[in-house]
Parts: C-alpha cells; structure tokens; sequence
C-alpha cells in the first residue's frame, strides 16, 4: 500500500531523503574526489626536481591539506546541512556572496567533470586506437552510466566510489612494494633540476599539488542526505587526509628511487611514471592493469564530482537562483535527478575539447570556493555557540587562525603559480558570476522569495540593499589584482615564457605570452573601470 503522507513531487532542500551512509563509503567518496590515485605528480617530477617532489608532498598535507581539512570538518560538523559550503557561505556572508559562490562552485563543477571524462578515455585511448566517433561514444556512456548510479541515490554512489577507492589503493600500494624492493638510487638526488632555482621549482610544484589536494569542502554538500553526517564526515576526513599523502609520497618516492630517469617521468603516453615501475620490475602485463586502474580513478571521481555538482544547481535553485523545476528529486531515494540530467548534458556538449582547454579556467573557481569557505568558518566560529560544534579543531582558536591563514596565503599563490594561461582563462570567466547573480536574482527572487524580512529587496534594483555596491567592490577588486598580476607573471615567467607557451599551444591567444599579458593588463583596467561604475550606480540606487 502506498504511502499516503509521500508527497507527489519531491523538490528542494526539504524534501531530500536521508540514507544511512557509514564512514567507509564517506572515506570512498572524499578519496575519490580529492585523490583517485597519484596521477598527475608525475608532472610536478621533472618541473621541481626529485628532492624538492618530495619535500613538497610532505609539506603540502601540512600547510593545505589538513588545514583545509580540518577546517571544513569542523563546520561540518557544526552545520551539517545540504549545500554544505554554499550555505555556511549564505549565513555569515549574505546573499551576494552566497551566490558568488553558489555559481562558482557549479560552473566548476561542470567543468571539472568533463576533465575526468576526457581523461578516462584519454587513458582507454593509450590501449586501443578510437577514432574521434568512438571516443565521443564512449565518453557519452560513461556519462550515462554514472548518471544511473546516481540517479539511485547516494548510497549507491558511495558504495561505488568505496569499491573503485579501494582497487586504486591497492594498485598504488603494489607500486610502492615493487618500487621499494627494487630500490637502487638516491631518490633525492638531485634536489632540484640544474636549470631550475629553488623558489622557481616550489612555485611549479605548489601549482600541482594544491590541486591534487582540493576538493575537501565538496562532500559537504551532501551531508543533508547523510545521517549523523556531523559525525560521520569528520570520521571520514581525520581517516582520507593521511590516506592521500600516503598515496601521493610511498608510490612517488619507491617509483624515482627504483627506476630514476627523473627528468622524463610525465602522464603523456611514452614517458616514465608509476606503471613504469611495475612494466620494469614485474612485466608488461602488470603495467597494463595498472593503466586500466587509471581510467578507473578517472571514473571515481567523475562519480563523485556528478553528485557534487548536481547538489550545487539544486541549492541555486531551491533559494530561488535559478528555475523551480531544477530542484526536482526522485520520488523515492530523493536524487536531485533534474540537476544531474544537466550536469550530464553539459559534460555531454564539453566532451570533445580537449583537457588544456578545460582545465585553463578551473583555479580561479578552486581559489573562490575554498577562500569563500574558510572566510565564512572565521565568522561563524565566532557566532556559533561552542557546545553546538561536536568536532572542533585541537589548539582552539590561535589554532583555528594559524589553519585559515595557510589556506588563504596558498589560495593567493595558487592564482598566481600556475601559468599566466590559467591565469587568464580563470580571470575571464570569473568576471561573470556577478553578471549571472544579477539576472538570476531580477529574474527568480532569490532569498528574498523564502526569507523577505532576513533578505529584503530594493524596490529600484530589484536586488539586495547594497548589492551594486558589493559588484562594484568586487570588480574593482579584481581590476587591481590583474594589474598587479600581471607584472608578478612577467617576473616569475621568466625569459623563456614566449618560448613555453609557443610550444604548449601551437596558436592562439594562450601561445603568445606578450599579449596574455597584454590582455590581462587591459582586463584589469576595464574591469576596475566597470567596478566604478557599479559604485557610483549604487550611490545614485541604493540609498539608504
């Protein structure tokens, strides 16, 4: 007999459906999304030198990784609620900078979840030769199967993500035995590359590796669907933190101990990396399931990143950002299934770009989301009373303070160390999120519709009381850190950046370092300029 109390159409926040999820899956999915295996050190290798590699492996968990950590764990704890970061965001900061981070965090999202099906393929591709039809097949059916598993909700999700962890685990800890049982050099000789300082090789190595450590605050926004999730998700993080470094340093420090050839180790097909270690130590069969573990890392996370994502759009749309009908749940395991079937077509239409094209705008959007984070865990650890919050960090406050402080500093760095074409790339889309705050918020409402008295509106903007103020602030604010920028890119670049970027794009803006340059200096001045504008429109439209 059917439930006469079951609503006829779940939607939004209210409506999402509780599972009971152990720490284990939770465990599963925080390692898919932050970690998935070591792929991608490889890179920072031959950029920093073996020593530096693995200098900055171990320091990197301890001025980022367990501070981000901890940080999200503790407001985890104390706001275990459905849109996680976003709504910690909402309640210390207000509506403007909600949906600045609302909408940062879903374009990235959307972007980072085409990069993992691209690269999936990418690996497939390396084993058998697909022409341009059959990778684009195989890339939609992996979208399509992932958007089943989470389509049957995130129980489902955490067990696959628990099971596909687990292989990858094993397979990096394979590499690590082989590798330290053949170990037969110096793995810290030399510390850094002949033709690379010291402070040139940390700034490319911390570029790598912040981003081989994001993604701690993401699972917090399904904690509304996970019960005792304000115990459950600092369980999780106090287990994976430590399980990543592992993962990152044993395999690292075996694999450039046993084979060397440091200077040639990469992720592109041919070189030197981890399934070199088994291919010379045990035979080619064994390097082979190891490339096939590789697409099944790029598989986890992509299932992990689809939830995530889909959890975004349904908060934009439940405080009235965007449509109604996007905040659409499954009638019985309460799935956000219309924002997953957007999530799947946007990864569906980016699919066949290529993965330097995508990944060029992610930093600017990592860098929003976790600065945004942090900033809200200062102000609400001051407001929420302390018996609320049953995990909190050891040390208390100066504790609490030295943790935000590393994360800040390092998200700054991180917009800068990356390369003057990510630089650029994040710089022009981020300049849209106000834009799509402001439409959004005339068109559907926004906070206003559900808490009016809380998030009253101005009659002649039809926006927040001060919020072409705060556009104006923001964009100002944004026009002299390009400025600034742009000269640090020129100095820390170096003479060789016309050169590098030639090489790394063939044609295009992002191939001519002097006019990114160029057009990152003229950016910065228009949109000081635009920042102006939005000031003194506020000052005519936004009296009080």
């Amino acid at each position: 007999m059917k439930d006469q109390h079951q609503p006829k159409v779940r939607s939004g926040v209210k409506d999402v459906v509780k599972s009971k999820v152990g720490v284990l899956p939770v465990v599963g999915m925080f390692y898919a999304i932050c970690c998935a295996g070591a792929y991608g050190i490889e890179e920072m290798v031959p950029e920093c030198g073996p020593g530096l590699t693995i200098v900055l492996l171990l320091i990197i968990p301890i001025v980022w990784a367990y501070p981000y950590g901890m940080i999200c764990a503790e407001m985890g704890a104390a706001r275990p609620v459905e849109g996680g970061s976003l709504i910690w965001v909402k309640e210390a900061l207000g509506e403007f900078w909600f949906a600045i981070m609302a909408f940062s965090n879903v374009i990235w999202s959307l972007v980072c979840n085409t990069v993992y099906v691209v690269l999936a393929i990418s690996y497939l591709g390396i084993f058998v030769e697909l022409t341009q039809v059959e990778a684009y097949l195989l890339k939609l059916l992996m979208i399509v199967v992932f958007f089943i598993i989470n389509v049957l909700g995130i129980k489902e999700v955490g067990v696959v993500s628990t099971i596909m962890s687990i292989i990858i685990i094993l397979a990096f800890a394979v590499v690590a035995v082989v590798g330290f049982m053949n170990w037969n050099q110096n793995p810290m000789d030399p510390f850094v590359p002949d033709d690379v300082g010291v402070l040139e090789g940390i700034g490319a190595g911390l570029a790598i590796g912040i981003w081989m450590y994001s993604g701690f605050d993401e699972m917090s926004l399904l904690a509304g669907e996970i019960e005792g999730a304000n115990r459950v998700i600092p369980k999780a993080l106090m287990i994976v933190i430590p399980l990543i470094s592992l993962t990152y340093i044993l395999p690292t420090l075996a694999g450039i101990a046993s084979i060397g050839n440091w200077e040639e180790w990469t992720t592109e097909s041919g070189g030197i990396g981890y399934t070199t270690v088994l291919t010379e130590n045990v035979g080619v069969g064994f390097g082979a399931v190891f490339m096939v573990v590789a697409i099944i890392g790029q598989c986890s996370i992509f299932n992990v990143c689809l939830a995530t994502g889909s959890r975004g759009i349904l908060i934009l749309s439940d405080e009235h950002l965007g449509p109604q009908f996007f905040a659409r749940l499954t009638k019985k395991k309460g799935s956000p299934y219309v924002g997953l079937i957007i999530v799947a077509l946007v990864s569906a239409i980016l699919i066949p770009f290529s993965f330097s094209f995508l990944v060029v705008i992610d930093v600017f959007f990592m860098v929003i989301v976790s600065a945004l984070t942090v900033i809200a865990a200062i102000i609400l650890r001051r407001k929420i009373p302390r018996e609320e919050v049953p995990f909190k960090i050891p040390g208390g406050t100066p504790m609490h303070a030295l943790m935000c402080t590393c994360v800040l500093i390092i998200c700054v760095l991180t917009t800068l160390l990356n390369g003057t074409d990510w630089f650029l790339g994040g710089l022009l889309w981020i300049l849209i999120v106000p834009i799509l705050y402001i439409l959004c918020k005339r068109k559907f409402g926004g906070l206003t519709v559900k808490e009016p008295e809380q998030y009253p509106i101005n009659p002649r903007t039809r926006l927040g009381p001060l919020d072409l103020h705060k556009a104006g602030y923001l964009y100002m604010g944004i026009g002299i850190y390009a400025i600034l920028a742009r000269w640090f890119l020129q100095w820390y670049e170096g003479a060789d950046a016309a050169e590098y970027y030639l090489d790394e794009w063939g044609s295009g803006l992002f191939s001519d370092f002097p006019l990114m340059l160029n057009v990152i200096t003229l950016t910065g001045m228009i949109v000081f300029i635009v920042g102006i504008l939005f000031y003194l429109l506020g000052r005519k439209l936004e009296k009080q």
